[in-house]
């Protein structure tokens, strides 16, 4: 229960980039990797929060990155629809993935690191070989974007969540799609096992995080209380919390046991507070944005 002791920013990472949407952390726990960018480059961040190396090859925007378990190589998927491997110790790319024919979406190591998963907006799922440079399966079966997937912590199963409403299971050696996940209302945007491989959660954007038993394919519980999109879902360690990050600029964390939620995380945004209610001076515009940014 240590994430309920800790409801604090421990560093804020600023550079000169647009937007981030991807984020991942080194196992080896030196500079946790961050982040998309728009003009398709990976930053790299040591504790201090400082960029450490600037990633650049591709040639569109970077949506999706994934260390490898050892931590000596980060994959980056792209809108230019590639994947890249780099190597961390050299600074540069190792090996260029191409195979997708549109955006690809996301990408995953599996738990001992042979196999690099990735989803794209062509609606299939790769498995690449990293050692040989090779795709060596499509698994294919959704009719929306794939952005998402995971693999179980035993490397046996792959989930892909989609645009499509659904969550597929797949096994990894058979490419068999065990189970199809059915009961989102809107697009699933993230997944994640629970440690033991028993359950998946998953975020969506109908605003709620579903709760899944993986052998029947059962929804368990369905989680409500953020009031925009989900963007991402985590479990715990020991898988009694689960976190859930959504556009309504909260994290929530939720008891397991009870489906409760034990805390709402929220950042306080640059003017909190600040009152600008009968203001002169200032354009519909310029009252619209301080308010985005938490004047009142």
């Amino acid at each position: 229960h240590s994430l309920i002791h800790l409801p604090r920013c421990l560093l804020s990472a600023e550079g000169k980039w647009r937007w981030g949407d991807a984020i991942a952390h080194s196992p080896a726990f030196i500079p946790t990797l961050i982040l998309r960018i728009e003009s398709g480059t990976s930053r790299s961040l040591v504790k201090s929060g400082e960029c450490s190396h600037t990633f650049i090859g591709h040639t569109d925007e970077v949506w999706s990155l994934a260390f490898s378990p050892d931590g000596k190589m980060l994959a980056s998927s792209s809108f230019d629809h590639t994947i890249k491997i780099w190597d961390l110790s050299l600074s540069e790319c190792r090996l260029t993935l191409d195979g997708h024919t549109d955006r690809v979406a996301a990408v995953a190591f599996s738990p001992l690191g042979q196999i690099l998963a990735s989803g794209s907006d062509d609606c299939t799922i790769r498995l690449w070989d990293v050692q040989e440079n090779r795709c060596i399966k499509v698994l294919q079966g959704h009719s929306g974007r794939v952005g998402a997937i995971a693999f179980s912590p035993d490397g046996s199963l792959l989930a892909s969540p989609s645009m499509d409403q659904t969550v597929k299971i797949w096994d990894v050696t058979t490419s068999e799609c065990l189970q199809t996940l059915k009961g989102h209302a809107s697009w699933v945007m993230a997944v994640s096992f629970s440690l033991d491989g028993r359950k998946i959660a998953s975020a969506s954007c109908d605003q709620t995080v579903k709760i899944w038993d993986i052998e029947t394919g059962s929804c368990l519980n369905t989680l409500c209380g953020h009031s925009n999109w989900v963007w991402s879902v985590a479990f715990s360690q020991d898988g009694s919390i689960l976190a859930s990050a959504s556009e309504d600029e909260t994290i929530r964390l939720w008891d397991m046991r009870s489906g409760n939620c034990l805390r709402i995380l929220k950042a306080k945004r640059p003017y909190e507070g600040m009152k600008i209610t009968g203001a002169s001076g200032l354009t519909q515009a310029q009252l619209a944005m301080l308010r985005e940014l938490g004047a009142v």
